[in-house]
């Protein structure tokens, strides 16, 4: 029976994808008119998309880019369609690519869900110090802030009306549910589809639960699905519609499949995340999510709960041998010949270079970062400082 399901459901993605030419986003951004005073910042790359609604009583952003030329080229083209200011900033997920470029359009409210609020409250100083400083012209403005103090936040939904239009904020509860907050213009039927919302790019699933489960995603796609979006602002990706979140849901039921048929023919975990594939979508962008998929959705079949992750603080000294994703990832070769794969989060503080885009080959390095034990870093070790010798 189980060997039926799974191959039913392979058959029906096969006819789905079989005949799409896939492919990740261009090599710059697009800005993209969805409605009357309503566009989409659609990354590059597959980076990360943001949404942006022009009232006359100033402009409702929902999410800031990825980085921060991407955060000043969404500022700009934000001024070419309007001279009203950004007065609300929406997090659609609390994770750097989304929540990272917020500081730049300080003074705007920060609106965000009570479990957000909660773990910005919560930022150690480090990253509070990474905050004021990640744009320089604004800098000045915010010394003595601290990001909590610019934060408004809403337990379950929450309805913005302003200058006629109606903006409709969404949380789908849910225990693993990190904060995740879906925008929906019910007029314009445009979405802003948040964590769930994925096209032509592998979801970003943990074993840590850190971005939520699959399950978590389900019932999130469940309940956008019935509002019948028009057009939907994805997290990553191309804009889709609705269709594009029903292929969501049955890509993550094929995924969950796959795993519960290996479980059930005794197959260990290590197994299991060797075997483990989704090559019915193969022109999808990021396969590399694949091993911390399976665990995710093997955790989640168990009835475990997320992996508990104990971090340790380590200190290295090198020079930067790869530099990828615009300075987001990083190889620092040490003395002894140590290879370590590193990643620069919104968090990490800079010194030496105005931020993680003029990082270089070359660079002599120095660098505080987590080690997590018994959890693959597979994107590699998150940066708590780096210092580079500039150039």
């Amino acid at each position: 029976m189980l060997k039926a399901i799974i191959t039913r459901l392979a058959f029906v993605a096969a006819l789905i994808y079989c005949s799409a030419a896939w492919a990740v986003t261009g090599e710059t951004a697009e800005f993209v008119k969805l409605a009357d005073d309503v566009y989409a910042y659609v990354g590059k790359r597959n980076d990360a998309n943001a949404m942006v609604i022009v009232t006359n009583q100033g402009v409702v952003l929902v999410d800031t880019g990825n980085s921060q030329p991407d955060t000043r080229d969404l500022a700009a083209k934000i001024k070419s369609v309007t001279n009203q200011p950004v007065r609300w900033v929406v997090i659609s997920q609390y994770h750097g690519d989304h929540f990272g470029g917020s500081p730049f359009f300080m003074p705007a409210t920060v609106i965000v869900h009570d479990r957000v609020a909660k773990e910005i409250a919560a930022m150690k100083p480090y990253q509070i110090k990474s905050w004021r400083k990640r744009f320089p012209e604004r800098s000045g403005a915010l010394e003595g802030l601290a990001p909590i103090d610019m934060v408004m936040s809403f337990p379950d939904r929450m309805t913005l009306q302003l200058g006629g239009k109606r903006i409709e904020l969404i949380y789908v509860d849910d225990i693993y549910n990190t904060g995740d907050v879906a925008v929906w213009l019910p007029e314009q039927r445009v979405m802003h589809g948040s964590f769930a919302a994925y096209r032509e790019r592998h979801p970003d699933i943990r074993p840590d639960y850190s971005h939520g489960t699959t399950i978590t995603m389900l019932k999130q796609l469940e309940a956008l699905i019935a509002l019948n979006p028009r057009v939907v602002v994805t997290a990553h990706g191309p804009l889709g519609t609705v269709t594009d979140l029903q292929i969501m849901i049955d890509y993550l039921l094929l995924a969950r499949q796959k795993v519960r048929v290996m479980m059930a023919q005794g197959m260990a975990l290590p197994q299991i995340i060797k075997a483990f594939h989704m090559n019915e979508f193969k022109d999808w962008d990021r396969a590399t999510h694949f091993d911390w998929m399976a665990e995710t959705i093997h955790r989640e079949l168990s009835g475990q709960g997320p992996i508990i992750v104990t971090i340790k603080e380590l200190q290295a000294s090198g020079e930067l041998t790869r530099v990828i994703e615009a300075g987001r990832n990083l190889s620092l070769k040490t003395s002894n010949g140590q290879e370590i794969r590193l990643r620069v989060t919104s968090d990490t503080n800079i010194e030496g270079a105005a931020d993680r885009t003029r990082l270089a080959l070359g660079m002599k390095a120095r660098v505080l970062y987590k080690e997590p034990e018994d959890f693959n870093p597979a994107l590699g070790y998150d940066v708590i400082e780096l210092e580079v010798d500039p150039r």
